[in-house]
């Protein structure tokens, strides 16, 4: 071969080299940018959480609000309860909204709040829905996100979300 030969293979051969590297470096890149994007949703999660009146709230939906009738849907509910209904249930819908954008993963919320969707989605839901048929909304209004989320991870238990967990790459 001649030298023409043999630079042009290594001119070759370094832009594919450099190709392989920036691809590299845009991949760690991407990945730390989703990451960095669950930082403040999880940060405002935890101040939540940190909050006795949300626990109270929680309590109340799942365990209280089962028990009264679901007739008049939410709105014929007292105010306190309707703002119970509506704080908790906006919250646990934002975060499957977020989960649904992409923001948040959404096996980081399934996992860290399986239960509790699929609790308060079940304790909602017969108001929700009475609440559609009352004002003659469609399926796709009030917490209809939360509907589909929590419905998502009831068909997927807390015994495969672990084993999806066990196989989720930790870097």
């Amino acid at each position: 071969m001649d030298t023409s030969t043999l630079i042009n293979i290594g001119a070759v051969a370094v832009s594919g080299l450099a190709v392989v590297i920036s691809s590299w470096l845009a991949r760690n890149q991407f990945r730390a940018q989703r990451h960095s994007n669950h930082v403040d949703p999880l940060i405002e999660l935890l101040k939540e959480f940190r909050s006795l009146e949300f626990h109270r709230n929680y309590l109340f939906i799942r365990d209280e609000l089962p028990l009264l009738p679901s007739n008049n849907g939410i709105s014929g509910l007292d105010e306190d309860t309707q703002r119970k209904i509506y704080d908790i249930g906006y919250f646990f819908q934002l975060y499957a909204i977020l989960a649904y954008l992409d923001i948040i993963d959404e096996k980081f919320v399934g996992s860290l709040l399986h239960r509790r969707y699929v609790e308060i989605w079940a304790a909602l839901e017969p108001f929700v829905r009475k609440e559609r048929e009352l004002q003659g909304l469609p399926e796709s209004a009030i917490l209809n996100i939360l509907e589909h989320f929590a419905a998502r991870l009831r068909n997927n238990p807390p015994g495969n979300m672990n084993l999806m967990m066990a196989r989720w790459p930790h870097n």
